[in-house]
Formats: C-alpha cells, structure tokens, sequence
C-alpha cells in the first residue's frame, strides 16, 4: 500500500462503517472502501466516497471473501468507482493492532489496486461502555 496519503472519508462511508460496527459491536467486523474513479491521481488525499459492509464474526480469506470482492468491483465499475481500501474494526474493545488475517486481506487488495489504504477502527472512540 502507499505512504504518506491522507484520507478524506464522506460522510456516507463514515456513516456506514460507524453503524456496521454498532450493530456487531461484539465482534470483528470489515468492509471495502469504495473511492471515485476520476479521483486525481495527483492528488495526494484518498477520497473514499463510499464503502461496503461485509462481514461480521469470522473473518477468514475465504472462497466468499473473493466472490464478494468480484461482486464489488462490478458494483463499483458500474457505479464511477473503484476499490480503494478496506476497513477492520477488532473484536475486543481496547484492541488496536492490526491482525495477521486483516493485514493479508488488506496487502490483496492492495496488489490489485494500487493507492489502496486500510483503516482500523478505533472501538474505543466508537463505542459507549455501559456503566
């Protein structure tokens, strides 16, 4: 993946990631983020304008991880956008290391699209403990 990019996320793509990870705020969940297909390559800010939930629970690199990524790249053609990243929000509350699985899936990605970045939600700004 490349260096030294920020990141601009809209405000869609912050909504969706944010309220995927409620909703399984118990365990690990990811997603692909979806940037402009006429994003200036120049530029060195990574738009991402959309994204898309995937999954919840278990997340291996998996026959349906590959069939959901072929799935999004049609979607995202079809739409002016293409794969621009992917997100991972860690099971455990505190936890904030990047996995192996989550490095794997995002080093993928990044082989077919280049630019690509991945983003790691920090639960502990995401989620209000009970008291």
């Amino acid at each position: 993946m490349s260096e030294a990019k920020d990141i601009r996320i809209s405000l869609k793509a912050y909504a969706k990631i944010v309220c995927h990870v409620m909703q399984y705020q118990y365990t690990a969940v990811n997603g692909i983020l979806l940037t402009s297909d006429d994003a200036e390559e120049k530029d060195d800010v990574l738009n991402v304008v959309d994204c898309v939930p995937l999954f919840h629970y278990n997340i291996p690199l998996s026959p349906m991880f590959i069939v959901a990524l072929t799935q999004i790249e049609e979607y995202a053609t079809n739409r002016g956008m293409k794969i621009g990243g992917y997100y991972h929000a860690n099971e455990y509350y505190t936890d904030t290391e990047v996995g192996a699985v989550a490095t794997r899936i995002a080093d993928k990605i990044a082989e077919n699209c280049p630019n690509s970045c991945m983003l790691l939600v920090d639960n502990t700004k995401t989620i209000v403990p009970i008291n």
